[in-house]
């Protein structure tokens, strides 16, 4: 059984760093320069843990510059993907900005991920932009309008599979 849990700044956060270390530096590419920048003294952070209690996927919240609450860093261990642990990680932070008050949450999403987080609620805001040539776009969820259970069960009910199930990443 996966499972997950909270962190905040204050934590050991090393195996939250770990993963995203391994996933955006060593997978993807991105700088380790500016993987760790300065909402992570202050973030929120869903670490989920995999079938055998290992730590394989993470994201954080936080409430940025603009008073805005956005989520960010989401990623799985590629050897752990397919098994809902991505799906915890954004059920896990959308409850938490509800609970902490938030009327609307921002993302930056890789474009294939687009639909992945369109289940939960989100729309794509604004053009395309590139994040160290990886095209993302913004996207943002309405309170009213986010959907935590993020899954439409196979019945073309959600924006992210559109009758494609296989694209809908953790069942």
């Amino acid at each position: 059984m996966i499972r997950g849990k909270f962190l905040t700044s204050q934590d050991d956060v090393r195996a939250v760093m770990d993963i995203r270390r391994r996933v955006f530096v060593e997978e993807q590419g991105y700088s380790a320069d500016t993987e760790i920048d300065g909402f992570d003294k202050m973030a929120v952070y869903a670490l989920a843990f995999d079938e055998n209690d290992r730590p394989a996927g993470t994201g954080r919240l936080i409430i940025n510059d603009e008073s805005r609450f956005q989520i960010g860093r989401v990623c799985v261990l590629k050897e752990a993907r397919g098994r809902g642990l991505g799906d915890l990680v954004v059920r896990m932070l959308l409850y938490r900005a509800l609970e902490l008050g938030a009327s609307e949450i921002w993302l930056g999403a890789q474009l294939p991920a687009v639909g992945f987080y369109a289940r939960y609620g989100f729309a794509p805001i604004g053009e395309i932009y590139d994040d160290e040539g990886v095209p993302h776009r913004w996207m943002r969820a309405l309170a009213g309008e986010v959907d935590l259970e993020g899954s439409c069960g196979g019945h073309s009910r959600c924006a992210g599979c559109a009758g494609d199930c296989s694209a809908c990443e953790g069942r």
